[in-house]
C-alpha cells in the first residue's frame, strides 16, 4: 500500500500486458471461482470501477486462482500432459477456499484465498510429482524451492492497473483489507492456454477436469 501510494503521488503510469491470441503464451491449470459465490466481490469491483474506470477489471467468469503453471512444459505432448493431470485430479475431492481481504501487488488488486485444510497443498504436491517424473524436471532447483514456498498461497486477481492510480482509489481498496467474502468450493480445474489478462479473446480451454465426488 505504501509503495502504491508513492506511485500515486508520482503519477506513475501503469501499462497493461498484451492480450489476445498473439499473447496467449501461458499454459496454466486454473480454478475459476464459482460465479454464485462472488457477489460480494462483484459489488466492490463495481464500486471501484465507478471511482476509476480506466483500469482493467476482470469479468466475473474470468476470476480464477492459478493452481500450477506449465510454461516450462509448453513443448510437451499435450495428450500426455492431460492424461497425467486427469489421473491426478480425478483422485482428489472438491475443496473450499475462504476469500478474505483485498491485497495489492505493484500492478494489481487481488482477493486473498485461504484453504480450509491441506487439500490445495496436497493437490499442488501431487501435480508436481508426475510432471517432474515424466518430463525430467526442466525447472531449476530454485524453482522447486519457490514451488514449495507457494503451495499454500492462493489468490485471484481482480484488477490490473492501467494509467495512474489515485490516492482515494488506494484508500478505498485498503478499506477492504479484512472484508470476508465467504467460502468458495472448487469442484473442477481447467487446463488453459492464455494471456496474462486471462482475456476471453486470448484464453482457450484445453481440458476441464472435475474433482472426484
Amino acid at each position: 500500500m505504501a509503495a502504491l501510494s508513492l506511485s500515486a503521488v508520482r503519477r506513475q503510469q501503469h501499462i497493461l500486458p498484451p492480450s489476445g491470441q498473439a499473447a496467449a503464451a501461458h499454459l496454466t491449470l486454473v480454478a475459476r471461482l464459482p460465479q454464485q459465490a462472488t457477489s460480494g466481490i462483484d459489488e466492490i469491483l463495481a464500486d471501484l470501477r465507478r471511482r476509476d474506470p480506466s483500469h482493467h477489471y476482470y469479468p466475473t467468469d474470468a476470476i480464477h486462482v492459478t493452481i500450477r503453471n506449465f510454461d516450462s512444459m509448453n513443448d510437451v505432448d499435450r495428450s500426455q500432459l492431460r492424461a497425467q493431470l486427469r489421473h491426478c485430479i480425478g483422485s482428489l475431492r472438491p475443496f473450499t477456499l475462504r476469500a478474505r481481504g483485498l491485497g495489492v501487488s505493484p500492478n494489481s488488486v487481488f482477493v486473498q484465498l485461504f484453504p480450509e485444510d491441506r487439500s490445495l497443498w496436497e493437490l499442488r504436491r501431487k501435480l508436481a510429482l508426475p510432471t517432474r517424473d515424466s518430463f525430467h524436471a526442466r525447472a531449476m532447483d530454485s524453482s522447486r524451492v519457490r514451488d514449495l514456498l507457494f503451495r499454500r498461497l492462493a489468490f485471484a486477481n481482480l484488477i490490473r492497473f492501467s494509467g495512474p492510480i489515485s490516492l482515494p482509489f488506494i484508500r478505498e481498496i485498503a478499506r477492504h483489507r479484512t472484508t470476508s467474502f465467504g467460502g468458495l468450493c472448487v469442484e473442477a480445474l481447467e487446463l488453459v492456454q492464455t494471456d496474462r489478462l486471462f482475456s476471453a479473446a486470448g484464453t482457450t480451454t484445453i481440458d476441464r477436469m472435475p474433482l472426484a465426488r
